[in-house]
């Protein structure tokens, strides 16, 4: 079997995320912290769901998966320029790869992604991000780096990660790619903390890339 990842936000949500760079900053996991409630006086910008995007990619030794995981929710606030709350979740059951035109192998890789090996998607079936913190942090690439909640099975850890994130008049968009550590979530199956060995290693990272549309409502 081989692998999963380019699970991409966390908050993930996907409103529009103008581009962040194609390298994905390996997030920590620490404690779950408290979400963020936005103000009053903040926009609220719902993501369009069928505009926005997550991408994941997973690898075991020479060769790697990639695939997409529908959005099925989100929102992001706004004050002064900053995001000051916001979260999105997604469906666990409808995982699937992507990169190859093998229908049928696309099929049984989707059908172990989603199997108790790895998320168990029937057990679990939404996954989520929520942002905790944001802070403006401007580069050539990035203008905010975002916190966050991500929660993948019955665990919730808090990560953080560079994004592009653009208001232009009531239409955001926001992209962020990132790599996580899928053994701080408990999936652990080809992991070399489970025991595998040699070619039966597959890599412990997931590397996402969210790309979000939100409109201001």
């Amino acid at each position: 079997m081989k692998t999963l990842k380019y699970f991409a936000f966390a908050f993930l949500a996907t409103v529009a995320l103008a581009s962040c760079g194609d390298s994905a900053t390996t997030a920590t996991a620490t404690n779950a912290d408290s979400v963020a409630a936005a103000s009053a006086a903040a926009a609220t910008f719902k993501v369009d769901v069928a505009a926005s995007e997550l991408q994941w990619h997973g690898a075991k030794l020479a060769y790697g998966h990639t695939g997409v995981i529908n959005i099925t929710e989100g929102s992001l606030s706004v004050e002064n320029g900053n995001i000051t709350a916001g979260n999105f979740a997604v469906d666990m059951k409808s995982l699937k790869e992507t990169g190859t035109e093998d229908a049928d192998a696309a099929a049984k890789l989707a059908g172990h992604l989603t199997s108790p090996d790895f998320f168990d998607a029937e057990k679990f079936p939404t996954s989520k991000f929520e942002i905790t913190g944001s802070t403006a942090a401007k580069t050539d690439s990035t203008t905010h780096t975002i916190k966050g909640n991500l929660t993948i099975k019955d665990q919730t850890k808090n990560i953080e990660f560079p994004a592009n994130v653009v208001v232009e008049g009531t239409n955001l968009t926001a992209k962020a790619s990132f790599s996580i550590n899928r053994n701080d979530w408990g999936v652990t199956y080809g992991s070399g903390l489970s025991g595998a060995i040699g070619d039966k290693i597959i890599s412990d990272n997931i590397d996402y890339k969210v790309s979000l549309k939100a409109t201001k409502n």
